[in-house]
């Protein structure tokens, strides 16, 4: 049978977002749609013998919640505004509970589930964001845009509405001029718990936090609960059922996004914020993400109370997403289940029973459920059921072997080419980040690859997280070091373990952190034949100044800020660009022109410093394209972009 093919990007599906009921569970089922060129999203209901009923039809519909009988849900109007939807969940037509400009986002209901809380966001109107098009932006922020959004918006206006379904009132509780993020409705249905900058007054100056705040909506009081961490980045917040405390997922930031993430817990009579003892190489939450490019919509819900005191929270270790439990009581975590995946979304169904939808490095996506205390695990619905009848994933082998130094193991994965050919070639694939991971995932790129005839090689080096966090914390100040050590490592130790492949016919790539090594490999040895280079970060000069988050990232990363530490030495030294003129391995860089991560100048200075070597180079430009293309872009350009892989290196 064939395997996963480029343009199989239409046929393929991915789940997130489930909610359980007694009877069954509801999931939102992704896909993408070639007509549209968009992605769609449709709500779909499981039931215990698997069968699988639709609520929705096309369109953008999140989120579902319900309460009784009555399905609540989230669609996207044609305006692109997203308004809130009931529809029953015994059958009829949905009826929108809200309507006008505003677009309905991050919702929750007060646990009796009488009020439905939720944001909305109040942007300026068609006319007057014509106006500001012939208006001069007139910045006053350090911090003033970010990648998937461009400028930020300084107009808009972000409220917390209240709902209540049994009177259908509807009540502004708390208006803010800055972004947050709603988590939780505590016991008595008036307080509730939100994520914010701590600092979102400053103008000179970077604002990494992520502040964990509640709000009574009777009083009107607002109280930080993480302000005794005030550099703290937080993910998760959530009270315990009887409101006597909070489970908290974040760090106090201390070596920036290469902290670990752990579980804190506030108790609200003694207002104290502490850390329970944990296992410090278990990074715990979504804070630190899994490098992979099929999860869609995902509700980054890492922890869910089941009782007043035990807490089931996700983490990610040596590139495996588990369930693990925090007993609040007895002040101890325990590993509920151990299994190769990755755990995109979870819920509840009852005090010992949670459904979850995961992927693997050969599964796209499913919906499980699985008893903690028995340990009992079943499949309720597998939305690739069909298509895989007629298609084979590539296989892919998860190995470790020792760096050079000998101070360390990393961790890699090994996809199979599927050919009849006796060797095949072999990519080198580095990841993003630095600070992220591969993991036992789903990969559609490595899969349709794979197909194509290439083994695709994927490891994580040091700088990786999931490894707790000296490993992660390696690469700040070393880029180029211990990490370039790791892949080139990982590219021998495939080379004479696993059989198969074309040693003459040895490639590279990488986007982002990917494409900085991607391009320090090219710039320091020929043994390559051919590289992509996507989206990459080779000028920290320019990085500094023009990336979204350019003086806080660079800083951390390069252990030195640019001016405070007259750092340019450094900055030049640790910069690919600067061994541009070494390069004789034909390179295809590739990026988005929105791109506000790494701006597309730094392709255009790489490009141009190539070119001048007489090294075969060339510049694919994608359009209406942010830093996240290979994962969110437009449907087509995924395709194109893919396409044009396979293209280059099929050229050598």
């Amino acid at each position: 049978m064939p395997g996963i093919q480029i343009k199989d990007f239409y046929q393929l599906k991915s789940l997130s977002q489930p909610f359980a009921t007694k009877n069954r569970t509801f999931v939102v089922e992704n896909r993408m749609d070639e007509g549209q060129n968009d992605y769609q999203a449709d709500i779909v209901a499981i039931k215990a013998d698997g069968t699988a009923r639709p609520y929705t039809n096309g369109g953008m519909n999140v989120q579902p919640i319900v309460a009784g009988n009555t399905l609540y849900y989230r669609h996207k109007d044609e305006k692109g505004h997203y308004q809130l939807m009931a529809m029953p969940v015994d059958g009829g037509s949905a009826q929108a509970i809200t309507s006008g400009d505003g677009s309905v986002d991050e919702m929750c209901f007060s646990p009796d589930k009488t009020i439905l809380f939720f944001k909305v966001i109040q942007s300026p109107s068609p006319k007057e964001a014509a106006d500001e098009a012939l208006t001069p932006r007139h910045l006053t922020q350090v911090q003033n845009k970010a990648d998937g959004i461009g400028w930020l918006p300084t107009e808009n206006v972000y409220e917390l509405t209240s709902y209540d379904i049994q009177t259908g009132e509807q009540e502004i509780q708390k208006r803010f001029n800055h972004d947050f993020h709603l988590q939780d409705v505590a016991s008595n249905n008036t307080t509730v718990t939100y994520l914010a900058p701590a600092h979102p007054e400053w103008t000179e100056q970077f604002d990494d936090t992520q502040a964990v705040f509640v709000y009574d909506t009777k009083s009107e009081e607002t109280s930080h609960i993480t302000a005794s961490i005030p550099a703290g980045v937080f993910t998760d917040a959530s009270f315990s059922p009887d409101g006597q405390q909070m489970a908290i997922i974040g760090s106090d930031y201390h070596a920036y996004s290469a902290t670990v993430n752990q579980v804190y817990r506030y108790d609200f009579a003694s207002k104290k914020l502490s850390k329970p003892v944990q296992d410090d190489q278990i990074n715990v939450g979504y804070g630190n993400s899994i490098a992979e490019d099929w999860t869609q919509q995902p509700a980054y819900v890492s922890g869910n109370w089941i009782n007043k005191n035990t807490y089931i929270y996700t983490a990610n270790h040596k590139g495996n997403s588990q369930f693990y439990l925090y007993d609040a009581k007895n002040q101890t975590t325990k590993k509920v289940h151990e299994a190769a995946r990755n755990i995109v979304d979870f819920a509840m169904k009852d005090d010992k029973t949670v459904v979850f939808v995961h992927s693997t490095a050969e599964k796209a996506a499913e919906l499980h459920e699985l008893n903690f205390e028995t340990g009992d695990e079943q499949v309720l619905y597998n939305p690739n059921a069909q298509y895989e009848e007629s298609h084979d994933y590539a296989s892919t082998e998860s190995f470790y072997y020792p760096t050079t130094d000998g101070k360390t193991e990393i961790q890699g994965w090994f996809t199979k080419a599927q050919t009849e050919l006796d060797k095949a070639p072999i990519i080198l694939y580095i990841h993003g980040g630095p600070h992220a991971a591969f993991a036992n995932s789903f990969f559609q790129e490595y899969q349709a690859l794979a197909s194509e005839g290439f083994h695709v090689l994927y490891v994580n080096p040091r700088g990786s997280t999931s490894y707790g966090e000296d490993f992660a914390k390696d690469v700040l100040g070393h880029y180029g070091e211990n990490d370039y050590a790791d892949v080139m490592a990982g590219l021998d130790y495939a080379l004479s373990h696993f059989q198969g492949i074309d040693s003459n016919r040895v490639f590279v790539a990488g986007g982002s952190y990917g494409g900085f090594l991607a391009t320090w490999i090219i710039g320091h040895t020929d043994r390559f034949q051919a590289a992509i280079v996507q989206r990459p970060a080779i000028d920290w000069f320019n990085l500094y100044h023009n990336s979204d988050i350019g003086v806080s990232f660079t800083s951390h990363e390069l252990g030195a800020d640019l001016y405070k530490d007259k750092a340019f030495k450094l900055y030049w030294e640790k910069s690919p660009i600067a061994y541009a003129d070494r390069i004789k391995t034909p390179v295809r860089i590739q990026h988005g022109e929105e791109d506000r991560r790494c701006p597309v100048s730094q392709s255009e200075a790489l490009f141009t410093a190539v070119k001048r070597t007489g090294t075969d180079c060339d510049h694919i430009r994608y359009p209406q394209s942010f830093h996240g293309l290979s994962r969110n872009g437009k449907p087509s350009l995924r395709v194109q972009r893919m396409e044009d892989i396979v293209d280059w290196f099929k050229r050598y």
